[in-house]
């Protein structure tokens, strides 16, 4: 059982002040771990800390920009020193990049998207991932990409977005292949809809051009409110994925299942298309 390996271990949880961070951590306490709650917005992450300890839930903050590498390092020192050692670590922190053609996007949100998205998992795996490596006890590197790390939504203009996503779900099966004989599994998640404020531009830091608004993702908002599975939802399903040991790709529901079997299906033409010139060339 899960709360078995991990009562009073320890988990550093990203984007974790709302969302699915929030749900994660709170589910993380629940089975008894001692969770780091960081997020880029220091007020709801404080004030979250403060009801889940009013719940009696072990938990601490650590306020913090996970696009910045000395950030993350950090985030490592603080929960170690808080806590001990490190057994789970959940990248979840991300922001979108919807609605705007590719050649339309300011440079500075390219460099956010990207700072965010993807360098802050590589600041984890070269600050947190030794850590975990080196105290040889089993437990957790979970990275957050998306449904659009495996196919870009033509209605939603998510190219940059769905580049970023990408890049994490290669992250995570490299590094899944590459620790598969340690005690550390790798998982990624690859959500759908889920109701968070994921199309909120007001955390973007003033070096990246500072708090801003994006009325061209402003149907995202609208959608995943709607339509978005709820957090804890999520959180459910990630805790069942740490569970089963043959989960890789956490999934949470198979609504853009068709739209990836097409996309394999191009991939897989486009290797009969290249033999059949192979045959007519030789």
């Amino acid at each position: 059982m899960l709360t078995e390996k991990l009562k009073g271990k320890n988990a550093i949880v990203t984007g974790a002040a709302s969302g699915i961070g929030a749900a994660t951590a709170l589910a993380l306490a629940r089975i008894g771990m001692n969770v780091v709650l960081a997020d880029i917005k220091p007020e709801p992450l404080y004030a979250y800390a403060k009801e889940l300890k009013s719940q009696g839930l072990s938990v601490d903050v650590f306020a913090t920009d996970v696009s910045e590498e000395s950030a993350i390092k950090a985030m490592a020192d603080f929960a170690e020193q808080r806590f001990g050692d490190i057994h789970v670590a959940f990248n979840n922190a991300g922001v979108a990049m919807h609605g705007t053609p590719m050649h339309l996007l300011p440079i500075q949100d390219w460099q956010w998207v990207i700072n965010v998205n993807i360098l802050s998992i590589v600041y984890s795996i070269h600050h947190l991932l030794p850590r975990m490596l080196r105290h040889r006890q089993p437990g957790y590197f979970i990275n957050t990409a998306s449904i659009g790390g495996l196919q870009v939504n033509p209605n939603w203009l998510t190219g940059a977005y769905s580049m970023t996503k990408y890049a994490v779900v290669a992250m995570s099966e490299g590094l899944a292949q590459e620790n598969k004989d340690s005690a550390i599994r790798v998982l990624v998640l690859c959500p759908s809809a889920v109701a968070t404020n994921l199309g909120d531009s007001a955390s973007r830091p003033t070096r990246f051009g500072g708090v801003t608004q994006r009325p061209e993702q402003a149907f995202l908002a609208q959608t995943i409110q709607k339509h978005g599975l709820p957090p804890d939802l999520v959180a459910r399903r990630i805790l069942r994925a740490m569970e089963d040991p043959n989960e890789f790709f956490i999934f949470t529901d198979s609504s853009a299942r068709p739209v990836i079997e097409n996309r394999h299906k191009r991939i897989q033409d486009a290797f009969d298309l290249t033999d059949a010139f192979l045959q007519q060339v030789r």
